[in-house]
C-alpha cells in the first residue's frame, strides 16, 4: 500500500499530488542545480545519480515534524560512507522517506562531486554535474519543465511510519543540529 506525502487542496477537496518526471535548471550568479519531479522512485533515483560520485557520502536527514517524541532538528551520520552503506540505508527506509511528510534528506559526496536533496514535497535538488544528471533523466523518460507545488496543500505524517521515524533515528548514533530558518517547519 502507498500512501500520499503531501496534496494539494482548496477549501472543498484534497487530491493526491505526484509531479509529472520533470526536471528544471536554474542558473544563480553563485550556483547551479536541477529541480526534478519524479512522479515515484525518488530513492532509487538518488543512488543513480549517486552512483558515478566520488565517495563516502554524507547524510543528513532533517526531522520537520515528529509523531514519536523525537526532537525536531537535523541529524548527520557520525561519518561518511561507502555507496554500498548508502544503498542500503536509503533502501530500508525507502516507502519511509517517499510517502511521508514529516522530513528532508540530504546526501552529499564528500568529495564535493554532488549533492541531492529529497524534501518534503518529494522534489529532488540536485547539485554537481548537472548535464550527466540530465542524461540519466532523459535516459528515465523525464522531461523538462516547470516543478510546480499546489498552495494550498498538506503535508501527511502517516501513524504507520511511527515506527520508522524511531528506527532511522537508532540507526546511526546520529549527530544533532537545530533546525535552521530554511528548513521549512
Amino acid at each position: 500500500m502507498t500512501f500520499a506525502k503531501f496534496s494539494g487542496s482548496d477549501l472543498d477537496t484534497s487530491v493526491e499530488f505526484a509531479h509529472p518526471n520533470i526536471w528544471q535548471r536554474e542558473v544563480h550568479p553563485t550556483w547551479s542545480r536541477l529541480t526534478i519531479g519524479a512522479r515515484q522512485q525518488e530513492i532509487p533515483l538518488i543512488l543513480e545519480l549517486c552512483r558515478d560520485m566520488k565517495g563516502p557520502f554524507g547524510i543528513l536527514y532533517v526531522l520537520l515534524v515528529s509523531r514519536q517524541g523525537h526532537e525536531s532538528g537535523r541529524y548527520q551520520n557520525p561519518e561518511p560512507v561507502p555507496y554500498d552503506d548508502l544503498e542500503l540505508f536509503l533502501y530500508v527506509f525507502q516507502e519511509f522517506f517517499e510517502q511521508d511528510g514529516r522530513h528532508h534528506l540530504w546526501v552529499a559526496s564528500v568529495a564535493g562531486e554532488g549533492q541531492l536533496i529529497l524534501d518534503r514535497h518529494n522534489v529532488i535538488y540536485a547539485y554537481g554535474d548537472l548535464e550527466a544528471y540530465e542524461r540519466v533523466l532523459r535516459r528515465h523518460g523525464f522531461r523538462e519543465g516547470a516543478i510546480e507545488i499546489p498552495v494550498p496543500h498538506s503535508h501527511y505524517y502517516h501513524r504507520q511510519f511511527d515506527a520508522s521515524e524511531t528506527d532511522l533515528l537508532r540507526y546511526w548514533s546520529w549527530k544533532w543540529f537545530p533546525l535552521k530558518d530554511s528548513d521549512d517547519p
